[in-house]
């Protein structure tokens, strides 16, 4: 996914989309760690309980129908 840095006040924000969002299953609003990396990566990682195996296959069912007969690991 390519996106932005936008000014938000006097803050900066990376908006995500909505596909990423309900893969990764994070919500607005949801607490998230960010590590920046010697190489330039930018880590984000959602703070809270991970999302379980039945809940990211129901996430992949609801963007893309033709995943729901993939078996996830």
């Amino acid at each position: 996914m390519v996106t932005s840095v936008m000014r938000v006040g006097e803050t900066a924000a990376i908006t995500l989309d909505d596909l990423l969002l309900d893969l990764s299953g994070l919500k607005v609003g949801d607490a998230v760690r960010v590590q920046w990396k010697e190489d330039g990566t930018l880590v984000v990682t959602p703070l809270g309980r991970p999302a379980t195996r039945e809940e990211r296959a129901a996430s992949i069912r609801r963007v893309s129908p033709q995943v729901e007969r993939t078996p996830i690991p």
